[in-house]
């Protein structure tokens, strides 16, 4: 056989085999994103919607919904109390890898909601001033809600005045406001620096009038909220409970447009609320004033 010959049926014997080859073809399938795709189908009363994943072939679905917070499911069904503009994100990941695609949601009346329920018990169907505890453990951070990192004790509470006396205040009408009185407590990063570095003054106790611009939302204000049978959602760039730097699933250095915790105990004069970020908790125990 001439070495034409061999050529020849050499190249036929491996383009038989590459094509036919089916690992090559999953290979192929493998770098291919998802295209995120869903629908927002709203309620009857304006304030309520339900979000329903158009995505195919996805194994993960989970939702970021600015004023409710984060959910999983192929539909999940949400209400947003007060009037204006909320963004949606969707996140989907398939065997090629994630993509995530955003839309807005907006909602045209404030909800007219019954007070009832946790409503009823933050508010008094009317306005209730909420602070912390002043008591060991008001503040905690740790692997879960019992082991800590860190749980302030007694005498903290006193050290760190300018914290325990800010007043988180919630009206019937869906209003939140809060108050430090005039100063604040600049917390630490794990390294005993203050965090955010541009806040630029030792951690402890520091007057109002240090935030600088760029963080000054975190200052006193006025603000909205969301509450249901397990989350409470405050609304508005910087508004925040119990510690500025606690988001929703992550320590933040930038003031945050909302955030939500969850709500592991609620009375008419106590709340424990939380924020799972993954690898921590944080903890905060309030009373009313």
């Amino acid at each position: 056989m001439n070495r034409f010959k061999i050529s020849f049926y050499f190249f036929i014997s491996c383009f038989v085999l590459i094509s036919c080859d089916p690992s090559l073809e999953d290979k192929t399938a493998l770098g291919d994103l998802p295209s995120p795709s869903f629908d927002i189908i709203e309620g009857s009363d304006g304030n309520t919607f339900t979000l329903v994943n158009t995505t195919p072939d996805v194994f993960i679905i989970n939702w970021v919904i600015e004023g409710v917070g984060n959910l999983e499911g192929e539909e999940v069904d949400i209400a947003i109390n007060n009037q204006g503009v909320y963004l949606a994100t969707l996140t989907v990941f398939n065997q090629g890898g994630s993509a995530s695609t955003t839309k807005s949601i907006t909602v045209t009346e404030d909800a007219t909601n019954p007070c009832e329920g946790n409503l009823e018990l933050l508010t008094d169907c009317g306005t209730k001033t909420w602070v912390l505890a002043p008591e060991a453990g008001a503040l905690h951070v740790g692997p879960d809600l019992i082991q800590s990192y860190y749980s302030n004790s007694e005498d903290e509470v006193t050290e760190r005045a300018c914290q325990f006396d800010d007043e988180f205040i919630f009206s019937e009408d869906g209003t939140f406001e809060y108050k430090n009185n005039g100063d604040f407590w600049a917390d630490s990063d794990g390294n005993g620096n203050v965090t955010p570095p541009e806040l630029a003054v030792s951690v402890g106790c520091n007057p109002s009038s240090a935030w600088p611009a760029s963080l000054s939302s975190w200052d006193s204000g006025t603000h909205s909220f969301n509450i249901d049978e397990n989350n409470l959602t405050v609304l508005g760039e910087g508004a925040w409970i119990g510690l500025y730097k606690v988001g929703t699933s992550s320590e933040v250095t930038t003031p945050q447009s909302s955030v939500t915790y969850n709500i592991s105990e609620l009375s008419s004069d106590r709340m424990i609320i939380f924020a799972d970020l993954g690898d921590v908790f944080w903890k905060f125990t309030l009373v009313t004033k």
